[in-house]
């Protein structure tokens, strides 16, 4: 299996295609399978890659308990380097843009695109804020089979990709786990979207209560963002609009074959 070092850490990643370097970015504890639909579409195209962050699925465990935004942030800066990768395209799903913000106002000069699924600049809602509690709840008792289960049921109904959010899931470090969610819920990224200066397509569904009361604040603050209503759908959108996510994916980016390698 790929590894690659990001400071203590020994992080477990995969990459499929040829093309521009997509990256994708999941939330905690559901490593590289929100993404597998990408991976099988979307590598005919790009050359298409995920990993597992810290504590999740089949990266190593050690002694921490704690993993930042920043740090979470570092990791994907890690394993560009790894692949030797001058710029990439980025894409965050949920609380995975968190990371993905920061790397992009961070890093300017690694990112070529930044691609945001359903996700949010702060957590200013108490619906949001409610939901992450909940997560580091579980995590932090350890209900990671409840967690399975749960996250499971509700991204997919192919029994492929359930078993693989199931195992990621439960093979979490739950300390872990809880302190992504803790300073996912913390962390603010609406002080630096100025500083992220690379084309932005946000792309959200349209009933979503997570992420649509965040549209207006990117446009405010963001002012490159191009918006992407998906209609009808929820929030999890790579696995249950896996088409229209790839096809709005593909149709902005596909054709840069020149993008950094």
């Amino acid at each position: 299996m790929p590894f690659f070092q990001s400071g203590e850490d020994l992080l477990y990643y995969e990459e499929k295609g040829d093309g521009p370097p997509l990256f994708f970015v999941p939330p905690p504890a559901l490593g590289t399978e929100p993404f597998r639909q990408q991976k099988e579409s979307l590598s005919r195209k790009f050359r298409v890659v995920s990993f597992d962050p810290a504590g999740t699925g089949r990266s190593p465990s050690n002694a921490r308990k704690e993993h930042s935004v920043q740090e979470w942030s570092a990791d994907i800066l890690a394993l560009a380097d790894h692949l030797a990768l001058d710029k990439i395209l980025l894409c965050g799903y949920s609380l995975g843009g968190s990371a993905s913000q920061e790397f992009a106002a961070a890093f300017p000069e690694r990112i070529k695109g930044l691609i945001l699924l359903c996700t949010f600049p702060e957590v200013n809602t108490a619906f949001l804020s409610a939901k992450i509690q909940i997560g580091e709840w579980a995590a932090g008792n350890d209900f990671r089979a409840l967690m399975a289960q749960a996250l499971s049921v509700s991204h997919t109904n192919r029994q492929d990709n359930r078993s693989g959010l199931k195992e990621r899931i439960r093979r979490s470090n739950p300390a872990l786990v809880r302190s992504m969610y803790y300073y996912g819920r913390h962390y603010k990224a609406t002080e630096r979207l100025t500083e992220i200066t690379c084309p932005v397509i946000y792309i959200y569904g349209e009933w979503d209560p997570i992420a649509r009361p965040y549209v207006n604040m990117y446009r405010r603050f963001l002012p490159q963002v191009e918006i992407v209503k998906i209609s009808g759908a929820f929030h999890q959108l790579p696995t249950r609009n896996t088409e229209e996510v790839n096809a709005i994916i593909a149709g902005k980016y596909a054709e840069q074959k020149g993008a950094d390698k």
